[in-house]
């Protein structure tokens, strides 16, 4: 079985140092046990680098905190004693994929499906927005052609005012001729 240093496990399981700390002292507060040198410090094996993984894994569930994780991780650990660990880095991480492969799975049918609905929705806007357009273009010739209109009967309009004063001053009397006005209100 291979050990690994912290240094090595916080690489291979890519989190600091100090946070690989405080998930080791979260998962001894749990009753995980980690193997130790004759300084006291920690050596991890496979199976721990498995147990940070799943730990993890674990945390980033929005239902779980760093306590109940630890807690899930050591009673994993437990049901898992004699559970054979692969050796070597590159096992451990293959099977940790695995172990993702499912929920990548999942996550990459949500996202089709998400995808599906959006371009539904946008189909459905893109033809919403073509019947606008061609309502708009239609309230738009109606407003012309009654400018068009307006324009129109405002000449006519002119025209007939022109007429009428044309034929005001053909009907006006001759100078010097009184009219009937003239004729019964001058006052000499």
């Amino acid at each position: 079985m291979a050990s690994y240093s912290p240094s090595e496990i916080s690489e291979l399981v890519d989190v600091k140092e100090s946070t690989l700390r405080k998930y080791s002292l979260l998962l001894e507060g749990s009753g995980y046990i980690f193997d130790r040198n004759e300084q006291k410090q920690r050596w991890y094996s496979d199976k721990d680098v498995i147990a940070f993984q799943k730990f993890i894994a674990l945390k980033q569930n929005a239902d779980m905190t760093l306590k109940s994780s630890a807690d899930a991780v050591y009673l994993w650990s437990i049901g898992a004693e004699n559970a054979e660990v692969a050796s070597g880095t590159h096992n451990v991480k293959e099977r940790y994929n695995n172990d993702m492969t499912q929920e990548i799975h999942e996550e990459l049918v949500n996202l089709r499906e998400l995808i599906s609905i959006q371009h539904d929705q946008i189909k459905f806007l893109h033809e919403h927005l073509e019947n606008e357009k061609y309502y708009q273009e239609k309230r738009d010739q109606v407003l012309l052609d009654s400018i068009g209109q307006l324009r129109l009967d405002i000449q006519l309009q002119r025209e007939r005012q022109k007429a009428m004063e044309e034929q005001i001053i053909l009907q006006a009397p001759e100078e010097g001729k009184p009219t009937l006005w003239n004729r019964l209100f001058k006052s000499e």
